[in-house]
């Protein structure tokens, strides 16, 4: 993949997800694509995020990803990477990969011409904007789990079990109401 030919103004989240994914990759280094970046890609941009939110494998990898994200014209700017002409901002949450309290153990792939994005699942999708709204009534969070929820096949069993987890039973119910 020849960096200096791709339009970084012109890629959609899934594209540049996919992109920083392989060239990460190609540098040792994994990373997993989280938060309203999903949403964006689950729902086919219905709803959109500029934020693109990557957990690596170990926090200690940062000064090699920070290195790596430079030399393709991704600079620090406080806690997010920005490149001049590219519309996203590139963030690195903290390993583990989890939503509240509990870790994510699998993940999926997307397969796009630029290789494959890794990102959580549509069902831990919908759970990470439901532990907004839970842990902090953020509605348009409940909005967007219900946006791929409504046109998306998920587990409804598992979020159900991860919600009492979270001692959010009312929450979910509220959820559930809203998704019928």
């Amino acid at each position: 993949m020849e960096i200096k030919s791709i339009d970084f103004n012109s890629l959609d989240a899934k594209n540049l997800s996919a992109f920083i994914c392989q060239y990460l990759k190609q540098k040792g280094i994994h990373v997993v694509l989280t938060g309203g970046a999903c949403v964006t890609i689950f729902s086919k941009n219905v709803y959109v995020s500029r934020d693109l939110d990557f957990v690596p494998e170990d926090i200690y990898l940062m000064p090699r990803i920070t290195e790596a994200l430079k030399d393709i014209g991704f600079m620090k700017k406080g806690r997010h990477f920005v490149r001049e002409g590219c519309p996203f901002l590139i963030e690195f949450v903290n390993p583990p990969l989890a939503i509240g309290g509990e870790k994510i153990k699998k993940t999926i792939r997307i397969k796009t011409k630029y290789g494959f994005l890794n990102i959580i699942s549509l069902t831990d999708c919908v759970k990470d904007r439901l532990a907004a709204y839970y842990h902090w009534d953020d509605i348009q969070s409940l909005e967007q789990a219900l946006l791929v929820a409504k046109e998306n096949k998920i587990d409804v069993k598992d979020i159900k079990r991860w919600s009492i987890a979270e001692n959010n039973e009312h929450k979910f119910e509220i959820f559930i109401e809203r998704l019928r």
